[in-house]
């Protein structure tokens, strides 16, 4: 039986624990799935419906992720496998469509949709952004994929409302290197309620002037903007700890405070898929 040239396990020994450890994976794949099914069947019993999205929970399991992935195996490699195991047990219960943003580039956002919500969600393209927020909101558990551009064609987040669709969620979520389905976008949703322990807040904020040039400067990221004859329109996205009347006070300190400031929804900050990132303590000393 020949030897690794180290002197460790045999090639067949290797390939025998291989055999183990993804007779281990399938067991503990199939328990998942049994899990997610009383999960699902507890909530009918509830009164809820199946969700195929859990935007705080991902982000806080994604989160969990990075913090102990080591070795070889791309991260971005996990992150897909995860998301496309939690929708494929979830959308056994919950008939979940996804509309396409089809003002951007069809195979970019089929790359994304599908790196992020698997293959067993519908996908359906729409026309454009406003028509993915129209189908989100005419829904029960829809979702919506929007191409984030820093110049709009139109101000397709005036349509988004309490009472329709928000924004949950931003992405890439994991932040990498020449990382697959990396076309940044926004994933819209209904929700119970407006978001209030979002990282960060979105906003709807519309001048009859010009759009202050120094938004930056108060924490303020205009995630993208329409300009027009009456004005501009755009879509900020700050930190959720402040409230809207600190919003309003930051757009003023830059420069104009806005004719309207409506929030439309929140989502979890990014994180860094780096895996050189350190993970300690705030409190632990840094090393010289």
């Amino acid at each position: 039986m020949p030897q690794l040239p180290d002197g460790g396990l045999s090639l067949e020994d290797l390939r025998s624990q291989v055999d183990e450890i993804d007779e281990r994976i399938h067991t503990a794949l199939m328990e998942r799935a049994r899990a997610e099914a009383g999960i699902q069947a507890a909530r009918k019993a509830a009164g809820g419906g199946a969700l195929l999205f859990h935007p705080e929970r991902d982000a806080d399991l994604m989160r969990q992720m990075v913090e102990r992935h080591r070795g070889d195996l791309p991260l971005a490699t996990v992150e897909h496998l995860w998301r496309d195991l939690i929708c494929a047990c979830t959308n056994l219960e919950a008939a979940t469509a996804v509309h396409l943003d089809g003002s951007a580039e069809l195979i970019e956002m089929l790359d994304l949709a599908r790196f992020y919500f698997g293959f067993s969600v519908d996908l359906v393209p729409a026309a454009d952004a406003a028509d993915v927020v129209g189908a989100v909101a005419a829904s029960e558990d829809d979702l919506g994929l929007v191409a984030l551009t820093d110049r709009a064609e139109l101000p397709w987040w005036r349509g988004l409302s309490e009472a329709g669709a928000l924004v949950r969620a931003r992405l890439p979520f994991v932040v990498l290197d020449e990382r697959p389905a990396d076309l940044p976008a926004l994933v819209l949703a209904k929700a119970d309620s407006m978001i209030d322990n979002a990282d960060i807040a979105v906003y709807d904020a519309r001048w009859s002037d010009i759009l202050p040039g120094r938004l930056m400067d108060q924490g303020i990221e205009v995630l993208s903007f329409f300009r027009s004859a009456s004005g501009v329109d755009a879509l900020l996205a700050i930190s959720g700890e402040l409230n809207e009347e600190d919003v309003r006070k930051a757009c003023a300190d830059a420069g104009a405070e806005p004719d309207v400031l409506k929030p439309v929804g929140g989502y979890a900050a990014p994180i860094d898929g780096d895996p050189e990132v350190s993970f300690a303590a705030e409190d632990e000393e840094p090393q010289e």
